[in-house]
């Protein structure tokens, strides 16, 4: 239904329910939020597949930019974690962790954690502190 990408009003933990066109031109709606229990300690045990329960929510979302989305317009597709840099709830915004060799000792060695989809526009910046934290280290 759209030939451009549609990013609604970030919400907590998420850039909100968004439009994105795939390579064979088709919409995709999502992702959506839900917060895994934090002491899950086996990856293996969470829950992977889509909730259909989760449905109502996910239209309501996507008809604040499409209120002509038809009942039952949308189709499941798939579920995944991302890692998180701060906790639900949390009144920080860690958006990135970079860290050097003055962080952990290994030499030449730098983490990029946390890095979602602002890490694509922010690629050149990012680059530009880990070439730093080697050339330092």
């Amino acid at each position: 239904p759209f030939s451009h990408l549609i990013y609604p009003v970030p919400e907590e933990g998420g850039l909100g329910v968004h439009a994105t066109i795939d390579l064979a031109e088709s919409t995709r709606f999502g992702p959506d939020v839900e917060w895994v229990d934090q002491d899950v300690d086996n990856p293996d045990d969470i829950d992977l597949s889509v909730d259909i329960r989760r449905a109502d929510s996910f239209y309501a979302e996507v008809r604040k930019y499409w209120p002509g989305l038809p009942d039952d317009g949308l189709a499941p597709d798939y579920a995944g974690v991302r890692p998180k840099c701060v906790p639900m709830g949390s009144k920080t915004k860690g958006d990135f962790i970079i860290e050097g060799p003055n962080n952990h000792g290994v030499p030449g060695f730098v983490n990029l954690i946390g890095i979602e989809s602002p890490g694509l526009t922010s690629c050149m910046a990012i680059a530009e502190d880990v070439l730093r934290l080697i050339e330092e280290s």
